[in-house]
């Protein structure tokens, strides 16, 4: 859809800055001394920052639309080197408070204007553009593994992200539709409870996979800098794969999506875990990808349809902060979980999450209005 373009090139360096993050990961951690219990810590710092800026930016999405979407690529695009610059543990969780803060409003500002396409437009967008966010961590993953190999500092790389991040505004400046004045404010109701909480099982999978899956193939399988980018990059290769494969298919059930998601899941971690080889330790980040591929396109879609009108950016930042305490909380659980016994202890805790992922699929029914039959 054209008028989605701007948009998924949005998603995609939002995509590329987390990709190239998780790739710099072990070098920031020799840079600042930090064991993982404190990479940990720095990531709920993001997490802890995020969450109030989103709660302010569903408003505000409702308030002014997709002009907010620069506003936040801007802002993200100006953060984004600043982890890079840290020299100690204290330093680097300050900075990823600035990150966090940046985080939030860009993911609500995309996420609502991809809801609002949808219902204006009659058509399906979600799971393309979350697509797009998976090749932007692609990129970033591999690339950023291809440049620590050639000997580019963790500032560089993510610097010239930033760059690319706050360019990209460029061609989101002129809304595609315009925005809808806020009619009603989305009440905390108990669908998007349900909705949230699912989302943030599967966000604490994602995101622990994609922050640690570097560092497990560097430190304990004992990869190059080049391989343990592979990690996160083949992660979203296939969450990028499986994405743009469900765009081109007929809607499925909402709960088949996410019981799917958490056994296949599920199935990668424990294999991940449970590898002393790199090749099958990439194997299994792949399979876990794909079968998380649906789970924040078809949540979000959900919460965006059950604000409707000018409520869906209040409802999707109700559904986001609930799910993105996973997504923002998931690297510091496994932080602590690795620090408490070791990364094979951290990716096993996963799994165990993967499994409650999909067990609680079927609660998702009365909430999406689909019956057994």
């Amino acid at each position: 859809m054209e008028r989605a373009r701007g948009l998924a090139a949005a998603f995609a360096v939002f995509g590329l800055f987390w990709g190239g993050w998780a790739a710099c990961l072990p070098a920031i951690q020799e840079q600042t001394g930090t064991s993982e219990a404190q990479i940990g810590v720095a990531l709920l710092c993001v997490a802890l920052a995020a969450l109030p800026a989103m709660l302010a930016a569903g408003r505000l999405a409702d308030l002014f639309g997709p002009r907010l979407v620069p506003i936040g690529l801007v802002l993200f695009g100006a953060s984004a080197t600043l982890p890079a610059l840290a020299g100690s543990f204290w330093v680097l969780a300050l900075l990823m408070l600035v990150v966090g803060v940046a985080t939030g409003v860009l993911d609500i500002a995309i996420n609502a204007h991809a809801s609002t396409l949808e219902a204006a437009y009659q058509v399906r967008v979600m799971d393309g553009l979350h697509g797009a966010f998976s090749v932007g961590v692609l990129v970033g993953g591999v690339g950023t593994g291809l440049l620590r190999r050639a000997g580019a500092h963790p500032s560089w790389i993510l610097g010239s992200m930033g760059i690319v991040v706050a360019l990209t505004a460029l061609v989101n400046r002129h809304p595609s539709i315009a925005p809808t004045a806020a009619s009603r404010r989305a009440r905390i109701a108990r669908p998007l409870l349900v909705v949230g909480i699912v989302l943030a099982l599967a966000f604490i999978v994602e995101s622990g996979l994609e922050g640690w899956s570097a560092l497990f193939l560097e430190r304990v399988l004992g990869s190059s800098p080049a391989v343990s980018g592979l990690g996160p990059g083949l992660f979203a290769g296939a969450m990028a794969t499986g994405r743009f494969l469900a765009q081109r298919l007929e809607r499925s059930s909402v709960p088949g999506r996410m019981l799917f998601a958490g056994l296949a899941s599920a199935a990668g971690v424990a294999l991940v875990a449970t590898s002393h080889h790199p090749v099958p330790a990439l194997v299994g980040l792949v399979i876990a990808g794909a079968g998380l591929a649906l789970s924040a396109p078809t949540l979000l879609g959900v919460a965006g349809r059950l604000g409707g009108g000018g409520g869906r950016g209040s409802a999707l930042s109700t559904v986001a902060i609930l799910g993105y305490l996973g997504f923002l909380a998931g690297p510091a659980l496994m932080g602590a979980v690795s620090g408490a016994s070791s990364l094979r202890g951290g990716f096993l805790f996963l799994c165990g999450v993967a499994v409650l992922l999909a067990a609680c699929a079927p609660a998702l029914r009365p909430t999406t209005g689909e019956n057994r039959s």
